[in-house]
């Protein structure tokens, strides 16, 4: 009896959605795919496509690290990552025409965000990724604001779960914005 007991408690005081890790994963995995498709097609062309990548993707020297990097780094990426979390309040997962909708949006999202590195990744090669240390933990905060979507697509999170959705984002997209201003090549 003791055990059925704790079960139960520890379900009622469970903050984060059921299933949650394995949304995550795919969520992941999709994030990834989504930037090295394009990495390995303008890779593979190279010559012409990948000069006129590096045209549109000038890189510049990063800023020495500075905690406002972070908090503004921060700042900007936590909007564009946990809006998912917002699509529930809006009742997109009740008809199927508005879940399509929104997993558009989130698809679209995705692309404009992921898209853009997996291009530069292609044009500069290894160059890049010093400066890139971030990346995999970015992309960890994104596919958990997908995520937090695709949970809601079975039924809508409680405020406690996305208040915990919205937090985990914002720390781990705190982390990325740390290693993005600290350990990166400055000038």
């Amino acid at each position: 009896m003791a055990t059925a007991e704790l079960s139960r408690q520890v379900a009622r005081r469970r903050c984060l959605p059921k299933g949650l890790l394995r949304l995550w994963l795919h969520a992941y995995a999709a994030v990834w795919a989504t930037t090295l498709l394009p990495a390995a097609v303008v890779w593979l062309i190279g010559g012409k496509l990948a000069a006129d990548v590096r045209r549109v993707f000038v890189r510049h020297r990063s800023p020495a690290p500075h905690v406002a990097h972070v908090l503004v780094l921060t700042a900007h990426n936590i909007p564009i990552v946990s809006w998912p979390l917002l699509l529930g309040l809006w009742g997109a997962h009740r008809h199927p025409r508005s879940t399509r909708i929104a997993d558009a949006l989130l698809l679209v999202c995705v692309i404009a965000n992921a898209a853009p590195v997996g291009l530069e990744l292609g044009a500069y090669g290894t160059v890049l990724l010093p400066y890139l240390p971030n990346l995999p933990v970015e992309w960890a905060g994104m596919a958990l604001g997908a995520s937090g979507w695709l949970a809601q697509r079975r039924r809508a999170l409680t405020v406690r779960e996305g208040l915990a959705m919205f937090a985990l984002i914002a720390v781990v997209l705190l982390c990325a914005a740390v290693l993005e201003t600290a350990a990166v090549p400055h000038r």
